[in-house]
């Protein structure tokens, strides 16, 4: 498996909660088998935040109305299931919703403590319709992974409303596979994550965070096959010596990696022959070797010179030139 030690991931879109990222070069078979692990741990087991529980003042259950409010209270409960929020503790939080006058109600009227944050403040709760109408709630949020079914026993007290609550921040998870090349091996798989989050984890934070777990649980099953933990934890830390990767493959800082070869001041002949062999950037061709090159379509010793006299310049030497 010496392709796994070239993996780079590409960011190839990034905007507001979306991100779509390449993960390439893989063996054949494993962009499948590395796509849909990293798919059904992003759905199912990412921590979020949601509000479990809601006490409305004057109200004795979930079937009843508000005087003043627009909203019944089964509707005012399925709008508050929708409010995310963004906190780094595992605490339960008591929030407060205390709103009067004639107004529209949204999340960020929602009062919060500690480092709690309400991600999605625009969201509609509820519509006070006159200038006495008030509306005083004290809400329960709490963080967990999954799905939280209500639980009756919760109804401590009267007025005291549980709330079922799905934690994942995960809102869609696309993913493809498609053919990746390395040089002159073009039987290589390349696998495209997109993922769309509720804002409060960013795409790139959750990909990363489920690739931890994945590889906190093979660890755990090393080490339930007899295999000594300190061995797992050095496999870990060389896995985790990978460098960081941004945009278009290139490591973070490397400013000359990032310079496209459409970009390059080459010839038209030999950029065509780079961009159809697949490299992209600087950093693309630090990986490969003066044969790979005089393999490309088109590209002769004089494209291969004109490369390399460019490369040198910035002490970047390519092998077997």
């Amino acid at each position: 498996m010496e392709a796994f030690k070239d993996i780079k991931v590409t960011i190839k879109e990034e905007k507001d909660n979306y991100g779509l990222f390449e993960i390439s070069p893989l063996p054949r078979g494993y962009g499948n088998t590395l796509g849909n692990a990293l798919r059904r741990i992003l759905y199912s087991s990412l921590r979020g935040s949601g509000i479990t529980g809601v006490n409305i003042k004057g109200v004795d259950h979930e079937y009843s109305t508000i005087d003043g409010v627009k909203e019944n209270v089964l509707d005012i409960i399925l709008n508050l299931k929708q409010v995310k929020f963004q906190t780094k503790m595992d605490d339960v939080f008591t929030c407060k919703l205390n709103v009067k006058g004639k107004k529209t109600v949204c999340a960020g009227d929602i009062e919060v403590t500690g480092d709690l944050e309400v991600v999605n403040k625009d969201l509609h709760i509820l519509e006070l319709t006159d200038a006495s109408s008030e509306i005083n709630m004290t809400l329960t949020v709490e963080s967990g992974v999954g799905y939280k079914k209500i639980n009756s026993a919760e109804r401590k007290e009267v007025g005291q409303i549980p709330l079922d609550c799905d934690f994942a921040p995960i809102e869609r998870v696309s993913m493809s596979v498609e053919q990746a090349r390395k040089g002159q091996e073009t039987d290589l798989d390349a696998v495209m994550i997109g993922v769309t989050t509720d804002g409060s984890i960013t795409p790139k934070d959750s990909l990363l965070e489920s690739a931890k777990i994945l590889q906190e649980f093979s660890g755990k099953v090393m080490v339930a096959m007899g295999m000594a933990e300190k061995e797992v934890l050095e496999i870990a830390e060389e896995i985790n010596a990978v460098t960081e990767v941004t945009s278009e493959g290139v490591a973070e800082g490397d400013e000359i990696g990032a310079w496209k070869i459409e970009d390059l001041p080459i010839s038209k002949r030999s950029k065509t022959g780079l961009l159809a062999g697949g490299f992209k950037n600087v950093a693309d061709l630090r990986n490969t070797t003066a044969t790979e090159l005089l393999n490309l379509p088109g590209f002769g010793n004089k494209s291969l010179n004109e490369i390399l006299e460019l490369l040198n310049q910035y002490d970047i030497n390519i092998k077997g030139a």
